[in-house]
């Protein structure tokens, strides 16, 4: 008799890819004895052997222990188990937060246990005697023809098989993008044609590999920006896991904001999978090669389509999924730079709703001195001020770091000669606490020794710069009104 047991009717199929995908993570691909752990518990569980799935001889197969292994004295594969239980945890608040199906290996025992992701039945089944617990049951030929399929599946999708090559990493030689799966094996290759020359430090996420679409397979997105002289095209191409191209997404598109027209001339920034009332999506960032334009998008891994847009007046370096406003769903939190027209402008922490129509659109009275410039739609929006060496040595102010913890912000405005303000805020984008780097004093007075400043620097001049104010929309960061919050 074999047995697996399951919470909430999760199907052979869901349980192959669930393992598959978990295998070829990126934290697993670093640990074959791990992989080779929990493939192995698996392949006894769902073979129907799973009184084999003994501390004994998990000892004996994985860790290569001999016949006289003695559970008793030698607790390996329990530190062991204790290490692939907090392994599989994180997998699951990290890459693995978008699979349908979650592995668990309960304390007390090494027998997997597969449950779909937020089902509360999973909770219920925990609280009752394990005489009530539902278990699944496959008879003879049957479960030995069942083992048989889902195995399959977890070895094509892991790449155990030969010439199952499932995509797991990239690597890219001069244009040549080479992608291959865990065991360092290629599985295929793209040349394409030159790439600009700032595809290297302004394109942050040149690709994703993952099950974009929850379709069992591992896809490659690659955000391609090829050296176009005076014509810049960005575009987000999808390859399958054979490596044929399933779509491509150009970045961006002709816009107008008040006076001034755009060309569709955009590269790729950032690449996110979320999920949206339980079906996945991808959101890009692509800023405009020369002028202020940034669009953010959400996709339909499907076919690259456009679902919505937002659209932000100025480039956006930095991006973080989090539940800002507490209601179980991922906000994104951006670093930008607002600047439409002249100047420098300033720095910018925006967070949107997903999908961004779920943000409230607020009115502006006539005459409002701070209107948005390119439509609006944030859920919450700041900008910080624009220090005057910055100014002074023509410095665009580019958060140097940017991070999203449990219940702040910490972002940090570059200056020249590595100096910087560090700034924590609140998810309601409120300054907790500012602080300047240690040069800060010297570099501003040598700059007014050097008469590139005019004044030396003062107490009023400090705080001025721990001000954050926050706005209903993103305005024009180079409006003469801002110089109502900073005299500096």
């Amino acid at each position: 008799m074999a047995t697996i047991e399951q919470t909430g009717e999760v199907s052979p199929e869901a349980i192959g890819r669930a393992v598959a995908s978990v295998l070829a993570s990126e934290e697993f691909g670093k640990s074959p004895r791990m992989r080779k752990f929990l493939g192995y518990i698996v392949e006894k569980s769902i073979a129907g052997n799973p009184d084999e799935v003994r501390e004994y001889n998990i000892a004996l197969a994985v860790f290569d222990r001999d016949p006289s292994f003695d559970p008793a004295t030698n607790t390996i594969v329990r530190v062991e188990a204790r290490r692939l239980r907090r392994m599989l945890a994180a997998y699951y608040l990290g890459a693995g937060r978008l699979d349908p199906v979650v592995i668990e290996i309960p304390k007390g025992g090494y027998l997997p246990v597969f449950r779909y992701h937020h089902d509360e039945s999973a909770d219920r089944a925990a609280a009752k005697p394990e005489s009530s617990v539902k278990r699944r049951v496959w008879y003879g030929a049957v479960g030995i023809a069942l083992a048989a399929v889902i195995l399959g599946l977890v070895y094509w999708r892991a790449a155990f098989l030969p010439g199952s090559r499932v995509p797991f990493r990239w690597q890219l030689e001069g244009s040549t993008l080479r992608v291959f799966d865990s065991h360092d094996r290629l599985c295929w290759e793209k040349h394409f044609a030159a790439f600009d020359p700032n595809f290297g430090p302004m394109v942050a996420d040149k690709a994703l590999i993952a099950d974009i679409d929850n379709d069992g397979r591992v896809e490659v997105l690659w955000s391609n920006l090829p050296e176009g002289g005076g014509e810049i095209v960005g575009s987000l191409l999808c390859f399958e896991q054979n490596g044929r191209l399933r779509w491509e997404h150009r970045y961006g598109s002709r816009k107008t904001f008040g006076t001034r027209s755009f060309e569709a001339s955009y590269r790729g920034r950032l690449i996110r999978r979320v999920l949206i009332g339980g079906k996945p999506r991808l959101l890009t960032v692509a800023n405009h090669y020369l002028w202020y334009p940034s669009q953010v998008a959400l996709l339909d891994p499907a076919d690259g389509r456009v679902i919505e847009e937002y659209w932000h007046p100025g480039s956006i370096y930095q991006g973080v999924l989090r539940d800002v406003d507490g209601d179980g769903k991922d906000e994104l939190v951006f670093g930008a730079v607002n600047n439409p027209g002249d100047g420098l402008g300033h720095p910018a922490v925006g967070v949107l709703k997903i999908p961004f129509s779920e943000a409230p659109r607020r009115t502006f009275a006539p005459g409002d001195p701070f209107p948005p410039v390119t439509g609006g739609g944030e859920l919450a929006y700041a900008l910080f001020p624009l220090p005057d060496v910055c100014k002074a040595m023509g410095r665009l102010p580019v958060f140097v770091n940017f991070k999203v913890d449990e219940g702040r912000i910490t972002v940090e405005t570059s200056l020249p000669e590595v100096a910087g303000i560090v700034y924590y805020l609140d998810f309601h984008l409120k300054v907790l606490e500012y602080r300047f780097s240690d040069n800060f004093t010297s570099l501003h007075q040598r700059l007014f020794v050097q008469r590139l400043l005019n004044h030396p620097l003062s107490g009023e001049e400090t705080r001025s710069l721990g001000k954050v104010v926050t706005f209903a929309a993103a305005p024009d960061g180079n409006s003469p009104e801002l110089k109502r919050f900073w005299g500096f």
